[in-house]
């Protein structure tokens, strides 16, 4: 549980600002497809991050699961949360209204420099989104819920 606060609050507030211009440098000479083929990736990752993250944080409290099985699932969520702040810290950069993350009125470096990266992510959110939707129906299929083990005799 601590790891999840960390993850929560002192990631963005640290790291935000530094990583969010490094990101679209990183990406524009070294992705497949420059920056706006990162855009796509980070819009399609998204969604299934925190589907991830919503099915790691509800199999890391289910008190019947083995303890450490229940630490394997909070490590998953800590790392889902982390890499979706990373994310939400290049996806602040992008935004080219609201100033950014120096509350400049013309928006940041990043968003001057590539004017459609948000729409370009953003539209790969809403294709992300079904996806997401699928996975979850496809893990249901294969991990169906189940219930607390009943330790109570045969009924007679």
């Amino acid at each position: 549980m601590v790891g999840l606060i960390l993850g929560l609050f002192v990631v963005p507030g640290w790291g935000k600002g530094q990583w969010g211009p490094e990101v679209w440098r990183w990406a524009e000479t070294s992705w497949p497809g420059g920056a706006y083929g990162f855009a796509v990736a980070a819009g399609l990752a998204v969604p299934l991050l925190a589907v991830l993250f919503f099915l790691c944080v509800s199999k890391a409290v289910e008190p019947w699961e083995a303890r450490l099985r229940r630490c394997a699932w909070s490590v998953g969520a800590v790392v889902c949360v982390v890499t979706l702040e990373v994310l939400f810290g290049a996806i602040a950069e992008t935004w080219p209204f609201g100033g950014g993350r120096r509350g400049s009125p013309g928006g940041t470096d990043t968003s001057r420099r590539y004017p459609a990266l948000w729409v370009t992510g953003f539209a790969a959110t809403l294709v992300g989104v079904p996806l997401a939707m699928a996975f979850v129906r496809v893990y249901d299929r294969l991990f169906p819920p189940r219930a607390p083990a009943n330790h109570s005799g045969p009924a007679s």
